[in-house]
């Protein structure tokens, strides 16, 4: 009897569904040929050129709430807890709300009720969505820039890595990113493609309404060019490689 695969999303415990990785399968497959490879990963050449803005300081100007509100990331990994435990002082005290420095040491940040390494929720969002100078945002984030340190492993993987995407299949770990063809699978889903400017061109050609400098035509550029300092964190030796790939194709199609 054959051996089923276990599909599962990089950078989380959290597992991918039947369905999702039954599509995710069927996805490779179908695309096998052009899918490139690179030492353990499959490098999804074309979703990885999709086009996208990532405006995000001006979301909430363009929608109703941006995508750090109204819920919380997929849980992190194991080796990650420590670090992001580590700096809870450190991030905690650049709060400007003095109750919520106080809540924050008192009840921790982990959600007891959900699995290890999942992120409390605090007036309906992530515990970590807060208040910057007057902007809203991630406290991880804002704390990283602050004290010069190093973003990548203290915020979660899932609220650095859009709109790109990581997932192991047993045998290989794709490289790709959400598109119409990759959302069935993909753990950014539809949402973005059907709501966000950010991932849309066609959608935010037709939005007149909207000033021009916000979420610019122009601004588009392709997806892997958005994470780069993330994926060479997580690629390690086989960074400059799947740039080198991801270059020469951009260079190919202009």
């Amino acid at each position: 009897m054959k051996t089923k695969r276990a599909f599962r999303y990089v950078g989380t415990p959290d597992p991918m569904s039947d369905k999702e990785a039954y599509h995710c399968e069927k996805y490779i497959k179908k695309h096998k040929h052009s899918l490139v490879r690179a030492g353990q990963y499959l490098v999804d050449v074309s979703a990885l050129h999709a086009l996208f803005h990532l405006d995000c300081w001006n979301c909430r100007t363009v929608h109703r709430e941006t995508c750090c509100e109204g819920g919380q990331p997929y849980a992190v990994e194991e080796w990650q807890i420590p670090i992001m435990e580590g700096e809870i002082p450190s991030i905690s005290a650049g709060l400007q709300d003095e109750a919520e420095r106080n809540h924050w040491l008192l009840h921790g940040v982990w959600d007891r009720n959900e699995p290890r390494g999942t992120i409390r929720m605090r007036h309906g969002n992530c515990l970590f969505y807060q208040e910057n100078n007057g902007r809203y945002g991630c406290a991880i984030h804002a704390y990283a820039e602050q004290a010069g340190r190093e973003v990548e492993p203290l915020k979660p993987y899932s609220c650095q890595l859009y709109p790109i995407d990581l997932i192991d299949t047993g045998e290989g770990i794709l490289l790709t990113a959400v598109t119409n063809e990759t959302s069935s699978f993909s753990r950014w889903g539809t949402d973005y493609l059907e709501q966000f400017y950010c991932a849309s061109p066609a959608r935010r050609k037709l939005a007149t309404h909207i000033d021009d400098k916000l979420f610019a035509l122009d601004g588009y550029r392709p997806a892997y060019k958005w994470n780069l300092p993330l994926l060479r964190y997580i690629l390690q030796e086989e960074a400059e490689r799947i740039e080198g790939i991801l270059g020469s194709s951009y260079q190919l199609e202009r």
